[in-house]
């Protein structure tokens, strides 16, 4: 492609060491937004350091603006960087004759019939397209590290059944001039009567002999859930020993080298079998009844990890023991080394490195439990693992891997691209009494990363998980109350939105963690069950109830009391905007499958076509519109959360089918000459959630005027949204006000007027000129109130309180920044007709056969009299 003239621009992008580890050529990746009209092509770019240095880079659109210039842009980059140090890169547009970095390393990739060859300048590998191995080959120049077997994936089942990963397709997914990888599919056969489906992304970097391995290991079988209970031993669910991946080097004289935590000192040992074992995550409550099996027996044997070596496996003795392991261990011969490490491996316990006799593995599900492992139906887990090569002078970096780079993108930057909707970067115009409220959740004895502490929310399902604490304030027992959040609205994406706006990493840990648990844990991931559940994301555990044996999913056996109980997944708890914001800051692309499977749930929720009454009633069965009951389908939350990941969906595909699917509901649920007064909107306790329809709406209409469609359906939603900001002119008041109408007075009610102010300012943003002024004031005043009321509570600082504000609080912030209304096109007066009914398929159906029946009796009457008058005319004289 030609040199192609772009507009000028200058992103500072900020990188910092902050571990102690220098780094050389190291691999960052960061997503980074773009304005409007700004570039067409991610190879029109250019990367240097502030004194002017060009920089390795590459990069990929993850999202465009309409107009097809990109709005996000996922740069990856090699940085050479000392201790401690930080610096600052620049991307602009490129010059006509802008020179490649001096003496940057390649990257290039060979395709054959049989496998896929890879040379990142430092080592070659080879990658085969069928078989069992995952990795044939691991060379530096000319000498193979790997034996005869290569580098492979071993699941073992019950009763010890061992099968490696059977290939059947390997494909490129993504690469460039600093990093490639390679996406592997394959299957295990080990399980009787089940396929167990697997997925492999092997990525590789340029001048570099380290290989990261992310290992997807999916259950894809439906939960039976009997009884709408979700419990372990559900028998949909998978049981398996352990899952490890296997290298036998080819090494004369091996010994190793190994280290237990990121600052330890190496060690030598020359035992043929050595092993560390995390079995607990090291913390105080490693014995929390987070950590139980079907049974409810504690998983968790012992506090920390254990570090045995030995001439034979039952001979192994204990050389060290500690609490919380990150280590790497090196297999080293005469002619080099291979090491390897495992991410979050105290973390996500349990976790196992080994030299197994002549092996190296890593335990992603490590045998040393000494119990099955019990993935549930429709769940799965991602692990991530590191192999690195070397000669015997060189030296290892995997310990880097365990605290990688801090990188952050200018704020005021990504103010002005408006990528981030309502995005304001400084503090002014931020009620300082809100920053100290929301740092709470990165600082201080209450932060999230402490309360993870409070019930160990640690563990291979449990790591990432927000602790529902505001479920126990009722909780008076001796042991912690377990209970888990599930991404109740939408933490990732308020913790998305503080890292970008302040660069603060620990923001930035906290979206990662909740992102890959929630896409990995508590989604339901099969094709298998009824279309109401297939692909949706579990609610919350049960309110004021332990987690018990049904982990992150809602209804637990152990809660029913014999009484009627049980349930399953709904339209009212479906979160979206946080995974697809994930996806454009990291490039996952488990995120992005995640927001498109949970915009296609709402489409399959509704369609009636798939419903067990199609044959007998048609039109869509309500399940996506629904708030509360079946028989409200007017603004709520049920019908405000299919309607933006059906948004999400559509701006991630540009598949028109999500936006035709909102208008949809859109028009079913409200309508700008509804009769407000008989919804009773002001019973907060039923109807509190027609504020997240109103807020949807206006995302509704922000995307419109971003695609510049100002249509029927736009001035519809237009006109619906300003009908109900004037009745709440009239008629809302703050929550505080009013908690004698709810059944349970908490802080949260406070929190959710922070919602009244946000929709309050759309009105203001989208109304017009006599009127807006009004709208800013109250929305000024249900912000102060807000925040007034909620303070004034002990209980603030519950984790639900700090999650709606994390996610909304900067709204007002930013409208009181930008205070101009939006540029709306004259308007085209429509005739929106009177508001309809909608009649759900059950409803419908139930209407027919009641009328149906009707007629029935009617004319088994009619044929009765008319027998009983030819009778009666029969036998008289």
């Amino acid at each position: 492609m030609g040199y192609v003239s772009v507009p000028e621009f200058n992103i500072a992008i900020r990188v910092a060491e902050t571990h102690g580890l220098a780094r050389d050529a190291a691999a960052v990746r960061v997503g980074v937004p773009l304005a409007r009209g700004l570039l067409c092509d991610p190879g029109a770019a250019s990367l240097r350091t502030a004194e002017g240095r060009p920089v390795l880079h590459q990069g990929r659109a993850l999202a465009l603006w309409p107009d097809g210039t990109i709005k996000w842009l996922l740069l990856e980059a090699l940085i050479s960087i000392g201790a401690h140090e930080h610096c600052t890169l620049l991307l602009g547009p490129k010059g006509v004759a802008d020179p490649r970095p001096d003496e940057s390393p390649t990257l290039t990739i060979a395709e054959s019939d049989s496998a896929f060859d890879l040379d990142t300048g430092s080592a070659s590998f080879s990658l085969p397209r069928r078989g069992s191995t995952l990795i044939a080959s691991g060379r530096l120049h000319d000498m193979n590290m790997f034996g005869a077997s290569g580098c492979t994936l071993r699941l073992t089942g019950r009763g010890g059944a061992c099968s490696l990963l059977e290939i059947e397709r390997v494909a490129v997914e993504a690469v460039g001039p600093v990093a490639a990888t390679l996406r592997v599919e394959g299957i295990f056969a080990s399980v009787p009567g089940l396929r167990v489906p697997c997925v492999v992304r092997i990525a590789f970097v340029a001048g570099s002999a380290a290989v990261q391995l992310e290992v997807l290991l999916r259950n894809p079988r439906a939960a039976r859930h009997k009884g709408g209970l979700w419990d372990l031993g559900d028998p949909g669910s998978l049981n398996f020993e352990d899952l490890s991946l296997v290298v036998e080097p080819v090494l004369e004289g091996v010994g190793l080298q190994w280290s237990a935590e990121l600052d330890s000192v190496p060690r030598s040992t020359t035992a043929r079998f050595w092993t560390v074992y995390q079995d607990s995550s090291g913390g105080v409550n490693w014995q929390s009844r987070n950590h139980v099996d079907s049974q409810g027996r504690l998983t968790t044997r012992f506090r920390g990890y254990r570090i045995e070596a030995g001439d034979s496996d039952p001979q192994r003795a204990l050389l060290a023991e500690g609490l919380r392991a990150t280590p790497v261990l090196q297999t080293r011969g005469a002619s080099g080394w291979i090491a390897g490490t495992c991410e979050h491996f105290w973390q996500s316990f349990p976790k196992a490195l080994r030299w197994h006799d002549g092996a190296l593995e890593v335990g992603l599900f490590p045998r040393e439990t000494g119990q099955p492992f019990e993935l549930q139906g429709g769940e799965q887990k991602r692990h991530r693992a590191w192999l690195e090569l070397g000669r015997p002078a060189g030296s290892c970096t995997l310990a880097a891997a365990h605290v990688p780079l801090e990188i952050a993108v200018d704020p005021r930057w990504i103010e002005t691209t408006a990528a981030v909707p309502y995005f304001v970067a400084g503090d002014e115009t931020v009620d300082p009494r809100y920053l100290q409220y929301v740092a709470g959740i990165i600082t201080g004895p209450r932060s999230f990363f402490a309360r993870r502490e409070s019930i160990d929310e640690y563990g291979w399902r449990n790591f990432g998980e927000l602790y529902a604490d505001h479920e126990a304030v009722r909780h008076t027992g001796p042991e912690p109350f377990v209970s888990h959040y599930n991404n109740q609205y939408d933490f990732i994406f308020g913790a998305c939105y503080h890292s970008l706006r302040t660069g603060d990493v620990r923001w930035n840990e906290l979206m990662r963690d909740a992102a890959r648990h929630t896409i990995d844990i508590d989604i339901y991931h099969t094709t298998e069950d009824r279309p109401i559940f297939n692909g949706g994301l579990f609610w919350h555990t049960d309110h004021y109830k332990p987690a018990a044996t049904c982990t992150h999913r809602t209804y637990s056996r152990q809660n029913s009391e014999g009484r009627d109980y049980g349930g399953g997944l709904s339209n009212e708890h479906n979160y979206t905007s946080g995974l697809l914001h994930y996806y454009y800051l990291t490039g996952d692309r488990e995120a992005a499958a995640s927001v498109r499977g949970l915009a296609e749930w709402v489409c399959a929720m509704d369609d009636g076509a798939r419903s067990g009454f199609a044959l007998f009633a048609p039109g869509p069965t309500g399940l996506a519109s629904k708030t509360v009951d079946m028989g409200f389908h007017k603004p709520g939350r049920g019908a405000g959360n299919s309607i933006n990941a059906l948004l999400d969906g559509y701006v991630l595909t540009g598949e028109r089918r999500f936006m035709l699917k909102a208008e949809e509901l859109v028009q079913r649920v409200i309508h700008p000459r509804d009769d407000i007064a008989v919804l009773q909107l002001d019973e907060p306790e039923r109807r509190w959630s027609y504020l997240v329809f109103l807020q949807v709406l206006g995302k509704y209409l922000h995307v419109k005027l971003e695609l510049g469609e100002a249509d029927y359906s736009f001035w519809y939603a237009r006109a619906s949204l300003l009908h109900y900001a004037r009745w709440m002119l009239e008629h809302e008041v703050p929550y505080k006000d009013v908690l004698h109408k709810v059944e349970l007075p908490t802080e949260t009610w406070p929190a959710h007027d922070v919602r009244k102010c946000h929709i309050l300012h759309l009105a203001a943003y989208y109304g017009d000129a006599p009127e807006r002024e009004r709208f800013r004031d109250r929305a000024a005043y249900f912000f102060d109130r807000c925040l007034t009321d909620l303070l004034s509570f002990e209980t603030r600082d519950l984790t639900r309180p700090l999650v709606i504000l994390s996610v909304y609080g900067c709204i007002h912030g930013y409208f009181l920044k930008h205070p101009e209304p939006a540029r709306l096109p004259a308007e085209v007066r429509h005739d929106f007709g009177v508001p309809q009914q909608f009649e759900p398929q059950r409803a419908h159906l139930a209407a027919t056969f009641k009328r149906n029946l009707r007629l029935l009796s009617q004319e088994l009457r009619r044929a009765a009299g008319e027998a009983l008058y030819g009778l009666k005319n029969r036998i008289a004289p």
